[in-house]
């Protein structure tokens, strides 16, 4: 049926009584049955009211968080205000249709087709858009970025999903492990966003992470290192920041070779003209360095890409922990246990020494180059993506891409640029934007309802009610943190070289 609007309950019955009513046995007066109409006209009047409560109930069961359409049952959005994730102005009145595990529709109202065995979800003053996508995140860390609670993962992808961040990539973690996470999530046994992942980061004889990459000393290791991630079937390779440039060359082309991007991340050398000449594919990071005019375009003429990571950079330059207030946000108080909260109040309260407070001095400067940065290579037409690099002290999985977005939209983009940075382009930088990242039909059915209008306001990102992953509403109630379910893991210390 083609609609410009949905009815969705038309109950109801008009009439007068028959003349001529026989009441215990006696033909009634015209005073019997004015009195019997009256009091008729009074039920039906009842009955009416009954059944618009009724309507309204079921509407509100409808749109209900975490009510789950029957199996193979399409589900339609109605009313809503789309943004496709490809950066175009929003459509109001709009419509999404979802099949399995693949949207059918989605355009204006008028135009759609919603079929008649469909659950209907009304989003009138809301908006419908693609999943959030966190390139940049490490599965095993606990709270501080440094130590490591591999048992704790259900936890952040958890945290993550609740928060719509429907993909993600883990760029750095210990191999076997992050691949089966991929492997299960894939298989629909474990819940999750998509995952992506580099495996193991691969670094030089003294790795900055020694549990976390692969040590290269010889150039002799480097094919065999490519075959094994090949074999593995890694998203990318990535290089870390102890390898030369030699080494970055080397890599790269024994990559190319196999059809493998190499992704690098060599702190405040990000951006280097130096680093893009060894053939890598894009930064896991904004540059922190000044970017001149020749070396924006030199990173230009190579294709490179970015992913942002700004939240990290205000990480360490403490900024946010000013005021931890901020702990307060549903999605960070929803998800994380209480005890990640109190410790990471303690680090914000501690007195740092001098030392300390110098290398923080410093950071708000390296981050202050990384807002313009963000600007200008946006300005500049790069492939851009959205990663936190979570987590760190104040960057928690699910809350730090939203935080992210407001970042990006303060250093000078506007809400529906961030927001494609973080759907179509995400999907770009992955080579999948045919399969994810916009609503379109016969792309994937995983998408947000919101109850604002993140294209005027980009904080409304947050005022998630519904997540729809693969064609299926998520029960966002299940994935708060219980701590009656909750194992209670705690994290070990983990090793870093700096």
């Amino acid at each position: 049926m083609r609609v410009k609007s949905v009815s969705y309950v038309n109950n109801s019955f008009s009439g007068n009584l028959p003349s001529g009513l026989i009441l215990r046995g006696k033909p009634t007066t015209s005073h019997q049955m004015a009195c019997i109409q009256n009091s008729f006209d009074g039920k039906k009047r009842k009955m009416k009211i009954a059944l618009r409560c009724l309507a309204l109930v079921l509407m509100a069961g409808l749109c209900t968080v975490g009510a789950s359409a029957g199996e193979g049952q399409p589900i339609a959005i109605v009313h809503a205000r789309l943004i496709d994730g490809m950066g175009g102005s929003p459509v109001e009145n709009a419509a999404v249709v979802v099949r399995d595990k693949t949207i059918e529709y989605a355009g204006p109202a008028s135009g759609v087709s919603v079929p008649r065995d469909a659950q209907i979800i009304d989003a009138t003053g809301k908006t419908v858009m693609p999943g959030l996508a966190d390139l940049h995140v490490h599965l095993q860390g606990s709270w501080d970025g440094i130590s490591v609670d591999l048992l704790g993962y259900q936890r952040y992808l958890k945290a993550m999903l609740y928060a719509g961040v429907t993909t993600l990539m883990d760029t750095g973690n210990y191999q076997p492990w992050v691949l089966q996470l991929r492997q299960e999530q894939a298989a629909g046994r474990l819940q999750g966003p998509r995952i992506y992942c580099v495996g193991a980061m691969i670094d030089s004889a003294d790795p900055a992470w020694p549990d976390l990459a692969y040590a290269v000393t010889s150039r002799y290791q480097i094919p065999e290192i490519v075959r094994r991630d090949k074999a593995a079937k890694v998203d990318m390779i990535k290089g870390y920041s102890n390898l030369s440039e030699h080494m970055l060359h080397w890599l790269s082309e024994e990559a190319g070779k196999e059809g493998i991007r190499v992704v690098i991340d060599q702190w405040e050398r990000n951006g280097s003209p130096d680093l893009v000449a060894t053939g890598i594919s894009g930064f896991a990071h904004l540059p922190t360095r000044k970017m001149n005019e020749a070396d924006i375009q030199f990173a230009k003429e190579h294709n490179i890409f970015f992913i942002t990571t700004l939240t990290v950079t205000e990480a360490f330059a403490r900024t946010r922990l000013n005021d931890i207030g901020f702990l307060k946000e549903p999605y960070i108080a929803d998800t994380t246990p209480p005890w990640f909260l109190t410790e990471l109040r303690e680090f914000a309260n501690k007195p740092q020494t001098e030392p300390e407070k110098k290398e923080t001095q410093e950071s708000i400067v390296a981050h202050q180059e990384a807002m313009r940065n963000v600007k200008k290579l946006h300005d500049a037409g790069f492939l851009i993506a959205t990663g936190t690099d979570a987590p760190y002290p104040g960057v928690f999985q699910g809350e730090g891409l939203h935080h992210e977005l407001e970042l990006m939209v303060e250093a000078g983009w506007k809400p529906l640029e961030a927001i494609r940075a973080s759907t179509y382009d995400a999907a770009r930088l992955m080579k999948a934007e045919n399969e994810w990242g916009s609503l379109q039909a016969g792309r994937r059915a995983t998408l947000l309802i919101i109850a604002g209008n993140p294209a005027e306001r980009i904080s409304d990102t947050r005022k998630i009610e519904t997540v729809i992953q693969d064609g299926k509403i998520v029960d966002r109630t299940a994935l708060k943190y219980d701590m009656k379910t909750d194992a209670g893991y705690r994290a070990v210390p983990g090793l870093f070289n700096p």
